[in-house]
């Protein structure tokens, strides 16, 4: 989630960004398009598998019932707040790039109101999933299924790759964030790491070990594609696309093997801290990173300053008003926050 702020960041310092996007800085930095790519290519892959282990874990403790209250109360409610704000402020934001010059000629939308789920497109696929999860026959066939093979994860890893390769071959072109439906292949291509996720729950004490075992080698060979990818111009070439697949699978299963070899540490009070705004950090912070955006644009500055002091001034903004306005207020609970128990 917090990766998303550093992904969306990235966009007004692109080299060439100027068509597609409507803040085009005057100081791009071509580094960042291999930032952009790889952040791009397993951020939220591996956000849906991780949301489909802990819905899991949800609908297993309360029961459906509970289960599907609990992810609307969770997705639906924060959406539909959320939303009207994100739009109204996307729409005067590009007026005001306009007005002072910072958005290209080439940027064909102009000024007009667009409604569309910006940022905010993964909840309503996430509460998709959690729904049809919620409607599918009860069964453990697939669980026992994937135990099976993680006992040599490298055998899932060329079965899971090799087929959202395929589909990211066959469809380049990723945009969940251009309906407010679930769109066919964007569905496929997430509902299989919420799938993979969702089923890994059954199953997490019998694959603990071998992940573990494997968690280091897989990251390895995801870094070292993500470099190979997205350094050049391979990443907008059929082969690149290709290779998404076995990209957002390595670090996938290398970061769930970590965090898997680490469940039984002692909990971090400031890491607790970090998760819990994780996703309030996420909700607010694509008006205010667009807004510095705009501000930088103004300024004749290294282009990777702007974009650092773009990125880090969003976030202490999103982290102080979820201290002050989130945390410890009613809500929280609505965004995930634990609340403390009162002492007797």
């Amino acid at each position: 989630m917090l990766l998303g702020l550093a992904y969306h960041a990235t966009y007004a310092w692109l080299p060439r960004i100027g068509p597609w996007y409507f803040v085009a800085d005057s100081s791009p930095v071509e580094a960042l398009v291999s930032i952009t790519g790889g952040l791009h290519s397993f951020r939220m892959q591996l956000f849906f598998a991780l949301s489909g282990f802990f819905s899991h874990l949800v609908f297993e403790r309360r029961g459906p019932r509970e289960y599907l209250k609990d992810r609307s109360r969770r997705l639906l409610v924060p959406m539909l707040v959320a939303l009207p704000i994100a739009m109204v402020a996307y729409w005067q934001l590009r007026v005001w790039s306009h007005s002072v010059g910072a958005m290209s000629s080439e940027f064909k939308p102009g000024t007009e109101f667009h409604a569309l789920p910006l940022h905010l497109w993964f909840l309503i696929y996430l509460w998709s999933f959690c729904a049809l999860a919620w409607v599918a026959p009860a069964t453990t066939a697939l669980s026992s299924l994937l135990a099976r093979g993680l006992r040599f994860p490298p055998l899932v890893l060329v079965l899971l790759a090799s087929l959202t390769g395929l589909g990211l071959w066959l469809h380049p072109e990723n945009r969940p964030d251009g309906a407010f439906w679930p769109q066919p292949f964007e569905l496929f291509h997430y509902g299989l790491f919420f799938a993979f996720g969702w089923n890994l729950w059954r199953v997490r004490e019998e694959a603990r070990a071998p992940l573990r075992r494997w968690a280091w080698p897989s990251l390895a060979l995801g870094i070292a594609l993500m470099i190979y990818v997205y350094r050049g111009s391979v990443q907008w070439e059929p082969l690149g696309h290709a290779l998404g697949g076995p990209i957002a699978w390595t670090i996938t299963l290398g970061a769930l093997g970590l965090a898997l070899s680490s469940a039984t540490r002692e909990e971090n009070p400031a890491l607790r801290f970090i998760v819990e705004s994780s996703y309030w950090v996420y909700l607010v912070h694509y008006p205010v990173v667009l807004a510095l955006q705009i501000v930088f644009s103004q300024q004749s500055w290294p282009g990777l300053l702007e974009y650092a002091l773009a990125t880090l001034g969003t976030f202490a903004f999103a982290i102080v008003t979820f201290a002050l306005f989130v945390r410890r207020t009613p809500l929280g609970p609505w965004l995930g926050v634990k609340q403390e128990k009162a002492a007797r």
